[in-house]
């Protein structure tokens, strides 16, 4: 048992210990959907380390804002206005804040800011936020005995899961587009059953969906039964997938033969178009 590692239960403990500790997450079962289970025993061994991006830091310092402000603004730095980080000034600079923090631009601070007050200004989302405890980290073993983990954004006292997405456009068609492409419905059924596993009656699953750009509006969507029960039929797959790796010790890639590649089907199209 690492250091880092959680007895089963809910913990109150940074995002950094939660991501080092052991059990699958949904991201997990993510690389094993879109990659292989290959790839993710590569992130698992430290082979794979993703870069985060400006958007990815963004994000981070967001989520603190809006789950936690009373430790927020002591968790990032403001870059000063006309800073160049290839002069002598900008490299001091850099030197002075090389803390690990997160660095945002003076105008990125702002958006934050009001990204907040966007938030807490929506009726509906204040309500779902209310006297919820945030930054939950869920630890519990299944019915095969695999240690599971999630990380709630808050943690209600009723039936619901508040789920904060920050998004270029919250209309209906652009935020289904995410559902599917990040497998948001697959996060919402393993957040819930685990929830279940943990002694916790959690059944509804909402997104508090921001947009980064002004008027900074959000919206709230209750994602539907249906689209849950597909994402456990999904999670439950890859998790199974994932117990097969970890029973046999075999984690493979990509197929042993080969695999019939074509154009896209919007390719397709445009070439049926012209023609």
């Amino acid at each position: 048992m690492k250091e880092t590692d959680c007895v089963p239960g809910i913990h109150s403990i940074p995002a950094e210990r939660y991501f080092a500790a052991s059990g699958v997450s949904k991201s997990d079962l993510d690389i094993i959907a879109d990659k292989t289970p290959a790839h993710l025993k590569a992130k698992r061994d430290g082979f794979e380390i993703e870069e985060e991006t400006p958007a990815m830091k963004f994000g981070t310092v967001l989520h603190r804002a809006l789950l936690e402000p009373d430790t927020y603004k002591n968790a990032f730095h403001v870059r000063p206005l006309e800073t160049k980080f290839n002069t002598k000034n900008g490299k001091q600079w850099l030197r002075e804040h090389d803390d690990g923090k997160p660095i945002l631009t003076h105008r990125e601070s702002l958006t934050i800011v009001a990204m907040v007050d966007s938030v807490y200004s929506h009726p509906f989302a204040k309500r779902l936020l209310a006297d919820a405890i945030t930054e939950q980290s869920i630890f519990v073993i299944d019915q095969n005995d695999t240690l599971r983990k999630s990380r709630l954004d808050a943690l209600t006292k009723g039936n619901v899961i508040p789920d904060i997405k920050t998004c270029e456009s919250a209309s209906l068609d652009d935020f289904e587009r995410m559902i599917s492409r990040y497998r948001y419905h697959v996060q919402a059924a393993y957040y819930i059953d685990n929830c279940k596993l943990a002694g916790i009656d959690k059944s509804v699953f909402f997104f508090i969906a921001v947009e980064k750009s002004p008027p900074y509006a959000v919206r709230c969507l209750q994602l539907d039964d249906t689209s849950i029960e597909i994402g456990r039929t999904l999670y439950r797959r890859d998790l199974q997938i994932y117990r097969n790796c970890v029973e046999s010790g075999i984690w493979p890639a990509w197929e042993d033969s080969f695999t019939t590649a074509s154009l896209p089907a919007w390719e397709m199209r445009k070439m049926e178009m012209a023609a």
